[in-house]
């Protein structure tokens, strides 16, 4: 009898045990942010339906459907948009602690395409596609992986590229189309033919009180580089801003000359919406078909009410910042 109860003591515990294990095992690092289409993410051997607020873990794998798409939000700020017809596996994130505080991301590409706004200073990330590996530190960058071969356009920062045979640094402003798995790609590199340019009315803003909201007009045009004239692209147009306080219409399409007016709506701050008084607005050519397009940037400015500013004392003995 004592046996028994020995082994039924041993039971309760494994089972009191277990639950815990696994929740520490999880390691939240993402969230869907947008989404629209067909989107699933598989996890272990459940297939979830995509939707806004969905938190993602390690492991997971986000697979869009065709004409489908999905905005992820990592927790260092980082931010990827994926395109229809992609499979893309975040294979691990960690924070790093101490000196070398940030984040480390391995993401794994398999086939499709997205478009990725790193944060700068705060990750080191690891792309990973069936053909060649991209290094990452801070920078605006667009892949496409598609029957062995990856397109790779940059409109800021610098990254690293290589394949079983070439390692080489794309500076900002380039792009390389057809890179395979081995063999030489560095002849490949070319000139970003194509810019956004967004421009605001009025760089700076009124913050609406409580109860009401404001508005902001925008100019958006596809150029060419070289010519600065107007380009014919009617491309579908995405918006990434930290804010979720300037709200852009849901679809927003350049027309047949390659130009768009657009009115964002904005809506009264909460203390934390602050900030430092500015708000960085990249707008990005939706699309494998639009990666010659780069991306084009602007900057909003505010004024922080006093009650808002914040204050950094220096002690005058140490040198501390309180």
């Amino acid at each position: 009898m004592g046996h028994m109860k020995n082994i039924l003591y041993l039971l309760i515990i494994a089972f009191v045990m277990s639950p815990v294990t696994s929740v520490k095992a999880i390691n939240a690092v993402a969230s869907i942010k947008a989404t629209s289409g067909d989107v699933r993410i598989q996890r272990l051997k459940r297939n979830i339906p995509g939707r806004r607020g969905l938190i993602l873990n390690d492991r997971d794998v986000v697979i869009t459907g065709f004409n489908a798409r999905t905005t992820i939000l990592f927790r260092d700020g980082s931010e990827i948009r994926l395109f229809q017809n992609s499979r893309f596996t975040i294979e691990k994130t960690e924070e790093m602690k101490g000196e070398q505080r940030g984040f480390i991301n391995n993401f794994l590409l398999k086939a499709g395409s997205f478009w990725g706004k790193f944060t700068k200073n705060r990750q080191r990330t690891r792309i990973s596609t069936p053909t060649a590996t991209c290094g990452i530190k801070g920078t605006s960058v667009s892949f496409s992986e598609k029957d062995g071969k990856l397109d790779v356009s940059l409109s800021t920062g610098l990254i690293e590229l290589y394949n079983e045979d070439e390692k080489l640094m794309l500076p900002a402003g380039k792009m390389i189309k057809g890179i395979e798995r081995s063999g030489t790609f560095k002849e490949k590199i070319q000139d970003l033919p194509y810019r956004l340019v967004i421009a605001p009315d009025n760089r700076k803003i009124d913050i609406p009180t409580v109860g009401n909201t404001g508005k902001i007009d925008f100019t958006i045009q596809v150029t060419n580089v070289q010519s600065k004239q107007n380009v014919s692209r009617p491309v579908d147009l995405f918006f990434s801003l930290r804010s979720d306080k300037i709200i852009f219409p849901k679809t927003v399409r350049l027309n047949d000359r390659g130009y768009a007016r657009v009115t964002a709506t904005i809506k009264p701050f909460q203390k934390a919406d602050y900030g430092n008084g500015k708000i960085e607005i990249e707008v990005l050519a939706e699309g494998e078909k639009a990666m010659d397009i780069g991306t084009g940037q602007t900057l909003l400015t505010f004024d922080v009410p006093k009650k808002h500013q914040k204050i950094i004392r220096i002690d005058a003995g140490s040198g501390q910042i309180n």
